[in-house]
């Protein structure tokens, strides 16, 4: 920012002591009245000028004279011309509030160029991710089956003619609750001709699977079925262990040593992990190498989702955190693609790994997030980055911005733990976690079981990745206009209400009437998959920045509280049994839902709120005196 010449006498020590009133500041193209700033020979402002202790109306911070006055930073004075005022007493720029980040990502474009690239390409690193993780439903699908034939090595599941059938129908009891075949029984025998056959069956231990979606799965390879089905739910379970150890160790290392870092490395870690499972023909070898896919997956996404808020202006952090979620669900329509050509588990397992090697360049073109340096005092690293986006952003801004020489210090690195010091954060933090626990549980016990619902699998999984891509939308269009607690509320009554509307086609209905419950649960997952985008952006808003990445890998970890409960909330059918043992899960997933959306208004909006930069800001959020962010443009989202 730049002022005409010669307004007024240059006292000794070369510092103005008086400015003559009403006086026009050039600020770029835009002439400020009536504001002046005290500087001599157009100078620049920055550390050392002078400027006025200007008339203000709003909150008192001094008094002079009986005159009201406030603190006035550069970014506020190119924000908001003032009305007429004369020269009052003055102080240095270093008596001045120092600006925030935030004033600094104002100056050089909240959502320029520069941010765009690298949100975008943070946005990729996503894809890969859901691959991983969604495919499991593909990977341990169970395909229709039954009992061998004892002694018949070539049994297959089609059919071979009418001896054959004859044979299967001799042998293979019907399971007269689905009229097929049975899948874990088969009839006493005491030949292999079957002359002296009885009616007591007994559990086979030899299986044929059809091959009409699948060639082959993990389940149909090692026989997890009958009896081991429960291992089917453990190693889901497993898979959310790995998000809870990757969001508590990577999201709390991540502070440390950076968002980049911790995204590189966990890219070099699923590729080396998913590459090793293709391999893999042991369960618990599997079970092991999939822990730490998730656990890699995890590390990845929250580092790249923090990176990318705090790139960009308050006013367009619901556009880069719904971005991230819209490219998870893009993750899913590739999952079904490749799941579609690949009907084989390690071929597709395979696939899903080369997504990851395809995201190697991505690495050379993302930066370190510069909120992050300046936290940990790296401030000539942050600014090399800021220069470099007002250059991209073809923004001119003075050197005291791009210096950061002046930014409030965000004081000490906190423990995440620390947050609970303060009972309005603990209370916050407690309504946060509950949120994150009962969203990732409804969200994987419907997802992952996508495969239990009436109707072709591939096509199921399709409308769901298509209730999630509305959800999307429907949160980029809105979540800028209700702000984001009540629409957080609102989609998680919607979830709950559906799963709990599950209930009455599994008790009262049919086969005919079940495709009542495939569209509950796709209206389920619907309002699950918007509190899931809601919930990132949400916490990490109330989040200071000097935690932030820790704070929403604890959040992650309780989610994974829930992940982990999910696999065996759904196979309580096979323990309850009957159709109440079918309809306890969406009783539970539903209740739960509801109960977590009222509990989220106990927390304060942050639809265009300055980011809390330390644990007081955060402590005092939501309160009357908080820092409200003025819109930039006509965009409001």
């Amino acid at each position: 920012m730049f002022v005409h010449e010669a307004l007024g006498p240059r006292a000794s020590g070369g510092v103005n002591r008086y400015c003559p009133p009403h006086h026009v500041v050039m600020f770029g193209s835009l002439a400020l009245p009536r504001v002046v700033i005290c500087t001599w020979n157009s100078a620049p402002v920055g550390r050392g000028t002078t400027i006025c202790k200007l008339p203000w109306v709003g909150p008192v911070h001094h008094t002079d004279n009986g005159r009201i006055s406030e603190d006035i930073t550069m970014s506020r004075l190119g924000r908001e011309p003032l009305a007429t005022v004369d020269c009052g007493a003055l102080w240095t720029s270093s008596d001045l509030v120092a600006m925030r980040f935030d004033d600094v990502v104002q100056e050089v474009n909240p959502f320029g160029p520069f941010q765009k690239r690298v949100c975008c390409l943070l946005c990729l690193l996503a894809i890969p991710g859901t691959i991983h993780i969604m495919a499991t439903v593909f990977i341990m699908a169970v395909p229709h089956h039954r009992c061998a034939v004892p002694g018949l090595d070539n049994d297959t599941w089609e059919s071979q003619g009418p001896e054959h059938d004859q044979v299967v129908s001799q042998v293979i009891p019907t399971d007269l609750t689905s009229n097929t075949w049975s899948r874990c029984l088969v009839r006493r025998y005491s030949h292999p001709d079957f002359p002296h056959l009885s009616n007591d069956t007994v559990e086979c231990s030899r299986w044929v699977y059809s091959k009409e979606t699948f060639e082959a799965t993990l389940t149909s390879e090692l026989n997890i079925v009958c009896t081991d089905t429960p291992f089917v739910a453990m190693a889901n379970s497993v898979l959310m262990g790995g998000f809870l150890c990757g969001s508590l160790v990577l999201g709390t290392v991540a502070d440390f040593i950076g968002r980049k870092k911790i995204v590189v490395i966990c890219l070099v870690g699923q590729i080396g992990v998913t590459l090793a499972t293709s391999f893999v023909y042991n369960f618990v070898v599997f079970v092991i190498c999939r822990f730490f896919t998730t656990f890699f997956v995890i590390g990845s996404y929250l580092a790249a989702f923090v990176a990318g808020l705090e790139l960009v202006g308050p006013q367009y952090r619901t556009v880069s955190g719904i971005a991230m979620g819209m490219f998870w669900t893009i993750g899913l329509f590739f999952t079904l693609l490749l799941a579609y050509f690949f009907r084989n588990w390690c071929h597709l397992q395979l696939a899903a790994s080369c997504m990851n090697i395809l995201c190697i360049p991505i690495m050379w073109f993302i930066p370190e997030s510069p909120r992050w340096l300046v936290s940990r005092g790296r401030r000539q690293e942050a600014s090399v980055i800021v220069r470099h986006a007002a250059l991209v952003n073809k923004v001119v801004v003075s050197e005291n911005v791009l210096s950061l020489q002046d930014l409030q210090n965000d004081g000490p690195q906190l423990n995440v733990c620390q947050l609970f010091a303060y009972p309005r954060l603990m209370l916050r933090c407690l309504i946060i976690f509950f949120n994150w626990g009962v969203i990732s549980g409804v969200y994987y016990g419907l997802g992952l079981n996508v495969g239990s619902l009436s109707g072709d699998l591939h096509l199921n999984f399709l409308f769901a990745a298509m209730a999630e891509l509305l959800a999307d939308v429907f949160c980029l269009v809105l979540l800028g206009r209700t702000g984001r607690r009540l629409l957080h509320c609102v989609t998680m009554l919607l979830a709950g209400t559906a799963c709990l509307a599950i209930i009455f086609p599994v008790l009262y209905g049919n086969q005919d009437t079940m495709w009542t419950a495939t569209v509950l649960s796709m209206v389920g997952r619907f309002g699950i998959s918007a509190a899931f985008s809601i919930i990132y952006v949400f916490t990490a808003e109330l989040l200071p920045t000097s935690v932030r990445n820790s704070g929403m890998g604890v959040s992650s970890l309780n989610a994974r509280f829930g992940g982990i409960a999910s696999p065996y909330i759904t196979s309580l059918v096979f323990y309850v049994g009957g159709n109440f043992g079918k309809a306890l899960p969406s009783l539970i997933f539903g209740g739960l839902s509801i109960l977590a959306g009222l509990a989220s208004l106990w927390l304060p909006e942050t639809y265009l709120q300055d980011l809390p930069e330390t644990v007081e800001d955060a402590n005092n959020f939501g309160r009357k005196t908080g820092r409200t962010t003025t819109e930039q443009g006509s965009l409001k989202v």
